[in-house]
């Protein structure tokens, strides 16, 4: 079909001006000198405007409406026009010149948060925050919804998502999470496994021991590289070149570790794309639900598991000898799973993590719907804080200012790592079933296998499928909280005796 061929030429030429964006991104929070961020802002302004005017080209509408008369289509055919009329239509309901701005902007508040976040003032990044909600609201009001106008943002990062669906979603496992919580913090004689704290860990050690964990999951640092960032991510262009981060602290050799892990997940999802379908749409990563079950997967139901503290034991002997010379497997899982309610989002335990996300997913509500103030915001996340978990953050650092999400204006997307908990839970479940050897192998540190279903299962699907249906295909049943349910209801019976 000349149509076909003439749409995916196009769109290569509008993948590799994102390409060109993402390595430039990347720049800007890795390697970037203080005073190219103005210059920066403008380049990333150039690459959000040219590639919106490629995707909005009539031509692609006229091509678009050719191709959606065809019946006999092969299935990439028809996820690659699928996914082409959702870009169109979306990028169509947004002027060229409202695109070019809000990349600008976005490079500017991101370097006022990293400065805000560095010095512990929110007043640094008030003003922009201001803006960049500003940019949110327009931006839904642009795209249209059909309730409420925090919808629009979250169909950007999970197709479909509405208030209407999570407000029930997060109901449930609130109902579901709060009696375990409980019922470990008011154990009599709970282990709080505080035997890592008040001792400092080599950053080398830490280095070294991240290294090695994600190359035995089987990230390729060969078309790939890992570098230190005030908040980790991953990134890249393409599955050639994946990039990640993380970031140390000699007081919790955790953080790093399980950032690692989390970055590590990112990336072998994205260096097990289709290469068959490079610059295509079908091939890019299933939705940010997905790409967060794959982060998630590696850095919790694996990384934390009884087999991976047995597994890597003697690594952290190795990293750490005087730290660990009289510790067990034992005393490093308990470590590991220790349940406590906390500050900081990316080091919390599995049971309060999604209490975290609900945190930030009610004040994304109020904040889009004008019933909440930036003015307002900093004590507003305190409050929500001892609500749902007991405690108040002591600065601006640990609370509002700990996350880089609101800098890039990407409103919306905190609720994906809540479907990316469900999504692991639901895979490993299926993996499990799959691979009679499972265990085993982890304690061994033969991660090939599940590496290897997750290829199969996920990555090398791409999104050919939609997000629901690819969890469907995998895993025989259609997603749902059980089984995440079940796997965190059964660890803490085991960890805490309960």
């Amino acid at each position: 079909m000349q149509a076909y061929e003439e749409l995916l030429d196009r769109m290569k030429e509008i993948d590799l001006i994102g390409q060109i964006g993402s390595l430039l991104s990347w720049d800007q929070e890795v390697l970037m000198p203080s005073k190219a961020a103005k210059i920066r802002a403008e380049q990333l302004a150039w690459i959000s405007k040219t590639g919106h005017e490629n995707i909005t080209e009539p031509r692609i509408g006229i091509l678009l409406k050719e191709l959606e008369g065809y019946s006999d289509l092969s299935d990439i055919e028809r996820a690659n026009i699928r996914l082409v009329r959702e870009s169109y239509d979306r990028s169509t309901k947004l002027p060229t010149d409202f695109v070019e701005e809000m990349a600008k902007h976005r490079s500017k508040s991101l370097i006022s948060w990293t400065e805000a976040r560095e010095k512990d003032d929110f007043e640094i990044f008030r003003p922009d925050l201001e803006v960049t909600l500003e940019f949110a609201r327009r931006k839904a009001d642009f795209l249209g919804f059909e309730e409420e106008r925090y919808d629009a943002l979250l169909d950007l990062y999970e197709t479909g998502l509405t208030i209407s669906k999570l407000d029930p979603l997060f109901k449930g496992l609130r109902d579901n999470i709060s009696p375990i919580l409980n019922a470990v913090i008011n154990l009599k004689d709970r282990d709080d496994s505080k035997w890592f704290e008040n001792i400092n860990w080599d950053l080398e050690g830490q280095e070294r021991l991240s290294q090695i964990v994600s190359e035995s999951i089987g990230f390729d640092f060969s078309s790939g590289r890992r570098d230190t960032s005030t908040h980790p991510f991953c990134g890249g262009p393409n599955p050639d070149d994946v990039r990640w981060t993380t970031r140390y602290s000699k007081k919790n050799p955790f953080s790093s570790l399980f950032g690692s892990m989390h970055e590590t997940g990112h990336g072998t999802y994205e260096q097990g794309r289709p290469r068959e379908l490079d610059f295509q749409p079908a091939g890019k990563a299933n939705g940010l639900g997905i790409h967060e079950s794959q982060s998630r997967l590696w850095e919790n139901q694996v990384g934390r598991s009884r087999e991976f503290c047995t597994w890597s034991l003697p690594l952290w002997k190795e990293c750490f000898p005087e730290n660990m010379k009289d510790r067990d497997e034992y005393d490093l899982w308990m470590a590991v799973n220790s349940v406590k309610p906390g500050l900081i989002r990316v080091d919390a335990d599995e049971v309060t993590y999604n209490l975290h996300i609900m945190i930030r997913y009610e004040i994304e509500k109020l904040l889009i719907s004008g019933e909440l103030g930036v003015d307002e915001l900093p004590d507003f996340w305190d409050e929500m804080y001892e609500k749902y978990l007991g405690i108040r953050p002591p600065n601006y650092s640990m609370g509002v200012l700990q996350d880089i999400h609101w800098s890039m204006g990407a409103f919306g997307y905190f609720p994906t790592y809540t479907l990316g908990n469900l999504y692991a839970s639901q895979l490993l479940d299926a993996a499990k079933d799959d691979l009679p050897d499972y265990n085993k192998n982890i304690i061994d540190g033969k991660f090939d296998d599940l590496l290897g279903w997750m290829r199969n299962k996920i990555h090398n699907r791409g999104s050919i499928l939609k997000p629901d249906e690819l969890i469907e295909e995998a895993t025989g049943i259609p997603p749902s909280t059980d089984s995440f349910v079940n796997y965190l209801t059964q660890k803490i019976k085991i960890l805490y005796e309960i």
